[in-house]
């Protein structure tokens, strides 16, 4: 009934209701940024969002609009992927002051690692070095592991040992070199994110404006 109601209004001016979002809870470091801008241009638009790693429903649960990872979904849901991020090993100067600044991958064997292990699944992320020359898995022995990669930042942050997370997500501990990356050259690993929702549920205006807003920031900024 509410997707009827807002195509009846489909001409008004500026789209309008709520939409509930449903992403993984790191995603907040790069969606939250590009809220202020959007609120602004589309004041009557009302955000329920819901930051968790558990498994959403997207139909069950009437979510209208998801940001997802990992495999593309079935046919059932429609897809606009989200430029790539980069996935950074970094280590605090603290740390490196106290056991040396790799040079090379096969450094990494005597350093402190902080592992993440995916909450939903439990299997432990493997980090790869990938580049023309080799396709290998990262030796870093692990000293901590955490199913939060927020966990594996403020780890690195506070010196325990070195760890990887997506670039949005150490953009602020970069921006104050409270952390700095390492083996750039070598380490060239790349995420994606997805924007999707239902197939079946008429695009709404307020839906369309959404999914379209954050394409065109989050592809400018990458530009």
């Amino acid at each position: 009934m509410e997707d009827a109601y807002e195509s009846l209004q489909r001409t008004r001016a500026a789209p309008r209701g709520k939409i509930r979002v449903s992403a993984p809870v790191i995603a907040h470091h790069l969606l939250m940024p590009l809220m202020p801008d959007f609120t602004e241009r589309y004041p009557e638009i009302e955000f329920d969002l819901d930051f968790s790693d558990r498994v959403v429903d997207l139909i069950d649960e009437g979510i209208d609009v998801a940001i997802r990872s990992g495999p593309l979904p079935d046919n059932r849901f429609m897809v606009r992927r989200l430029p790539p991020f980069r996935l950074l090993l970094c280590a605090s100067p603290k740390y490196l002051e106290q056991h040396g600044f790799p040079k090379t991958i096969g450094d990494l064997a005597s350093h402190r690692g902080i592992g993440f292990r995916f909450p939903n699944c439990g299997k432990l992320f493997e980090q790869t070095v990938q580049n023309p020359e080799q396709h290998l898995d990262l030796n870093l022995p692990h000293v901590m592991t955490c199913n939060s990669l927020e966990a594996v930042r403020e780890a690195v942050i506070r010196g325990i040992g070195m760890g990887c997370m997506p670039d949005f997500l150490a953009r602020a501990p970069l921006s104050t070199k409270a952390i700095v990356p390492l083996l750039m050259d070598d380490l060239e690993v790349f995420g994606q994110l997805n924007l999707i929702w239902p197939s079946s549920r008429h695009l709404s205006p307020k839906v369309r404006a959404f999914v379209d807003f954050i394409v065109e920031k989050l592809f400018t900024e990458n530009e």
